[in-house]
C-alpha cells in the first residue's frame, strides 16, 4: 500500500524542471522558502543537498530484507519520514514496517553540515541518495539522537543498550509535499 501510494510522488518528481541553481546552494526548488526564525520550509519537489535524480529506488523494507547486499554501497532510497533532529535537521529517520532503526545522516565538511534536512518533514515522504552502512549505534549516541529528536528525560533514561542501525549517509533528497510554517 506504501508503495503504491509513493509511485504518483515519484512520478511527479521525474516529471519536475531540473531547478538546480548550479552554485552549491542548500536548498533548491522553485517552492522552497525560508520563514520567521529561518526555519525551513519544504515544499512540493524541494531538494536538499544533491539532487538525488530519477531511476530506480528502493524501499527500506527491500534493503532489510538483505541488508549486506548493499552495505558500503550507493543508493536511492524512497520513505516515509518518522523523525528529523530538531536541533540541526542533521538526521532523519525512515519509517518502516519491522521498526528497525532506519537512519539518514547528513555528512560534515571544514564549514559544518554539507546539508540539513527542515526540521517539519516528519510524515512526507522523500527520496533519500547516499551510502548505505550497517552500524552498532553506542548507548552514548543513541541518547545525543533521542534528544536532538525531543524524547523526553524518561524515554532517554530507557536507552540501555546498543542497536545495530541502518545508516545512510546521504549526498541529498527530494521532500515530495507541502509543509506548513512554524
Amino acid at each position: 500500500m506504501k508503495r503504491l501510494f509513493l509511485i504518483p510522488i515519484l512520478l511527479l518528481a521525474a516529471c519536475e524542471v531540473d531547478t538546480h541553481d548550479h552554485t552549491g546552494g542548500d536548498v533548491q526548488g522553485a517552492d522552497a522558502s525560508l520563514t520567521e526564525g529561518d526555519q525551513m520550509v519544504a515544499e512540493m519537489g524541494t531538494v536538499v543537498g544533491e539532487d538525488p535524480g530519477d531511476g530506480a529506488v528502493l524501499f527500506v523494507e527491500q534493503i532489510l530484507e538483505a541488508p549486506e547486499t548493499y552495505d558500503g554501497t550507493p543508493v536511492r532510497v524512497a520513505g516515509t519520514v518518522s523523525e528529523v533532529c530538531q536541533m540541526a535537521g542533521c538526521w532523519l529517520t525512515f519509517q518502516n514496517d519491522e521498526g528497525t532503526p532506519f537512519r539518514v545522516s547528513v555528512p560534515r565538511n571544514d564549514d559544518g553540515y554539507v546539508f540539513t534536512f527542515p526540521t517539519d518533514v516528519s510524515g512526507q515522504n522523500a527520496v533519500v541518495a547516499g551510502t548505505l552502512t550497517i552500524e552498532e549505534t553506542s548507548v552514548e549516541t543513541l541518547r545525543h539522537l533521542a534528544e536532538d529528536g525531543g524524547a523526553s528525560a524518561d524515554e532517554i533514561a530507557a536507552i540501555t543498550a546498543p542497536e545495530r542501525t541502518f545508516v545512510l549517509s546521504a549526498t541529498g533528497a527530494r521532500l515530495e509535499g507541502a509543509v506548513s510554517g512554524a
